[in-house]
């Protein structure tokens, strides 16, 4: 019987809290232009916890360093079965960056990953509650998971 293999990672959801309400950071690859908005994040390496891969996956893939972790939004499932048979668990954390962070800029990745020397472009993002970004790195994007992006959504609306 062929076993699934499990692959962990970690995403991490960072907001900053401007005059407007909170915003979300994301990144799109500039020299990719088809490939979807993201979110910082990536593998788990072996001896590592969640928390630790969190924040090196951070500083490798945006430069960021010194974050409040907030909380632990929960855990992204994905399963495959072609090629392989593969279980993704996305370890997702609610994060929060100083206000005075840049409001966008660009970053060469760092570390071993197979993302390296790619460039990201960084900027904040005040999403609406029908905002998405694709597969499971959106699961947690959601009023109940992350109220704060929403507080002045829902304000307008009352």
């Amino acid at each position: 019987m062929d076993l699934p293999t499990i692959r962990v990672s970690v995403g991490a959801y960072i907001i900053r809290k401007s005059f407007q309400g909170y915003q979300l950071l994301l990144f799109h690859h500039p020299d990719c232009p088809e490939t979807p908005l993201q979110i910082p994040g990536g593998g788990v390496d072996a001896g590592e916890t969640h928390e630790q891969a969190l924040h090196r996956e951070i500083w490798e893939e945006s430069g960021l360093t010194n974050l409040r972790l907030i909380r632990k939004l929960g855990i992204a499932g994905s399963c495959w079965l072609q090629p392989r048979k593969l279980i993704s668990q996305r370890h997702c954390f609610l994060l929060e960056a100083t206000d005075d962070t840049l409001d966008h800029w660009q970053h060469v990745v760092q570390g071993d990953g197979m993302d390296l020397g790619m460039v990201f472009s960084y900027f904040w993002l005040r999403p609406t509650p029908d905002f998405a970004i694709s597969h499971d790195l959106g699961w947690f994007l959601y009023l109940n998971h992350i109220p704060e992006l929403y507080q002045n959504v829902l304000m307008q609306h009352s």
